[in-house]
């Protein structure tokens, strides 16, 4: 969002930041906003709002960067390479993402070298818009994903780069907030899901589970999630169980604070998923190193500032789910065996003229 002044406020015929005239200024222009010489957004404006008053006219310009496509539009089935029907596969979390941007004219990209296991074909609903897709396929490989200045779409894991300074209070911190919470948090974490083997069981907690024990909550206190079913993924509830764990376990402790400063001590502007160290003996906050949650760049009357959001890096880590759902029991079922069973004997013939 960016507020600024119409040059030539009264002239109609001379709409600089809203090109046209008589009314009929365009939207969904190409963006780019720079701060200095650093590039931090490529998009489209989305909205031009003009306000005006005795003493004031003002235009606000709104919008997103050029991944908004992939938020708004469903997939179209007869533009996308890979998909037959409703189905869809790739042989990477990158090559199927590519695919997917690939019909919007959007860089895909990945940060790590690491490309995750093949996607096994699966079925999209009708109407599914391609980041519902995105997120549907990171969570089974394990990916952060987000938009980068260019707008590209960039497939990451948690941060381990780290900025050049943290932040200090005093310091360059000028406020802060933070927070440590225990409500949310257990002591023993149970996953379980339900098989047709257990519709005839006694024990309401059904025999497939995975379990995570936190030593660091001070009394007990149990946590049974059922899932949705169990999948592709052997070791899902496992996984669950230990993602619940880690994941309460960073959201339940972050800061929010205001800085002097959009840049690091080398002139960087703050990243999300950067490291930075934290040094704020007032929040009892010494020696740690958390993540960059979110940035906002901030000028105004009041000055220039950035307001940042940290947390641990578990409080980021990627909830696991399938592509797949269904009742193991049932198809290991219908798999045949791989070592049958020998043949019985065939009884002996009874007797033409059995005794009485």
């Amino acid at each position: 969002t960016l507020t600024a002044a119409d040059q030539f406020p009264y002239d109609a015929g001379k709409q600089l930041i809203v090109p046209g005239a008589n009314g009929e200024g365009k939207t969904g222009e190409p963006i780019k906003v720079y701060i200095g010489s650093d590039l931090v957004i490529t998009g489209y404006t989305d909205r031009v709002s003009i306000s005006t008053a005795p003493k004031s006219h003002e235009v606000t310009i709104q919008g997103r960067g050029i991944c908004q496509d992939l938020v708004d539009c469903s997939v179209d089935v007869t533009g996308v390479d890979g998909i037959v029907g409703a189905t869809m596969a790739a042989t990477s979390t990158l090559d199927l993402v590519q695919k997917l941007c690939k019909a919007f004219k959007i860089t895909a990209r990945s940060a790590v070298a690491d490309l995750g296991p093949p996607i096994p074909a699966f079925t999209f609903h009708n109407g599914e818009v391609s980041s519902e897709i995105i997120e549907r396929v990171c969570r089974y490989t394990g990916y952060l994903h987000y938009e980068d200045e260019t707008g590209a779409l960039v497939l990451d894991r948690i941060g381990t780069t780290e900025m050049a300074s943290g932040f200090k209070m005093p310091g360059n911190v000028e406020q802060a907030n933070s927070t440590l919470s225990m409500d949310q948090r257990f002591s023993e974490y149970t996953v379980v899901w339900s098989s047709v083997n257990n519709y005839t069981a006694i024990n309401s907690i059904p025999a497939q589970r995975g379990s995570a024990v936190d030593t660091t909550v001070p009394r007990r206190r149990p946590k049974i999630i059922v899932m949705e079913g169990d999948g592709d993924l052997p070791d899902l509830g496992q996984m669950r169980a230990n993602w619940e764990k880690a994941r309460r376990i960073g959201r339940s402790q972050a800061v929010s604070l205001t800085c002097d400063s959009w840049r690091d001590s080398k002139g960087l502007l703050w990243q999300p998923n950067r490291l930075v160290k934290i040094d704020m003996a007032a929040h009892k906050m010494t020696g740690l190193k958390w993540i960059i949650g979110s940035v906002t760049f901030r000028k105004d009357s009041g000055g220039t500032h950035a307001d940042l959001v940290l947390m641990p890096p578990d409080a980021f880590s990627i909830e696991p789910s399938n592509l797949h759902l269904w009742d193991r029991a049932i198809q290991t079922s219908l798999n045949p065996s791989q070592t049958p069973a020998p043949p019985a004997p065939t009884p002996p013939a009874p007797p033409l003229n059995p005794p009485t």
